[in-house]
């Protein structure tokens, strides 16, 4: 196995197994208070790792587009860390958040699976390629739609009028934004379910 696949089999496992870890929790605190404190900075951290997918892109060791790959990372990058962190207030009182993690998680657990499998140069079950590109049609909607409110409750409570500014700014991106990753995925999965 050359190295650039190696290293990508391995930065794909451990990243499932971080959001698998990531989902689970969700998936048992989901409606308690404390689901925050338990779950924030392992989130924020995991998530932050995934600048890599950046680099990977920018490099050429995956076929990554890297406009895209640059616009879902920092998008989810402002969020655990200038919103769900900066704002904790906000986020931790929120339904918005765990749903906005089990959106995050399922997707990134499925994905990071199905590109470990790809890698590791076994075949793709149909159930696995079948939920890595059509998990997205009701995911992206909740994870969005989260991402957003919590974001906007964030204006709400906001004292410094250049950061509202710049959140505001960002919440008129969320249109344009979400358009194009949704129609993105769309593409690949007429691509690659119609094989």
């Amino acid at each position: 196995m050359a190295a650039p696949k190696g290293y990508l089999l391995f930065y794909n496992i451990v990243s499932a197994l971080l959001w698998l870890r990531i989902l689970l929790t969700v998936i048992t605190l989901y409606w308690d208070p404390q689901i925050y404190t338990s779950i924030e900075p392992w989130t924020r951290w995991t998530q932050t790792l995934a600048v890599l997918e950046v680099l990977h892109a920018a490099t050429g060791i995956t076929r990554s587009p890297i406009f895209t790959t640059f616009t879902q990372i920092f998008a989810r990058s402002v969020q655990v860390w200038a919103i769900n962190y900066g704002f904790p207030e906000v986020t931790a009182s929120s339904a918005a958040y765990p749903a906005m993690l089990f959106a995050w998680s399922t997707a990134d657990v499925t994905r990071y699976l199905y590109f470990s499998v790809l890698l590791a140069g076994n075949p793709v079950p149909r159930a696995l390629k079948w939920l890595r590109y059509s998990l997205f049609l009701v995911l992206y909607p909740i994870g969005i739609g989260s991402e957003w409110w919590l974001m906007y409750r964030a204006t709400t409570v906001t004292t410094n009028l250049l950061i509202w500014g710049i959140l505001y700014f960002f919440l008129g991106l969320y249109a344009p934004g979400s358009v194009m990753m949704y129609s993105y995925m769309v593409r690949q999965r007429r691509k690659t379910l119609s094989k």
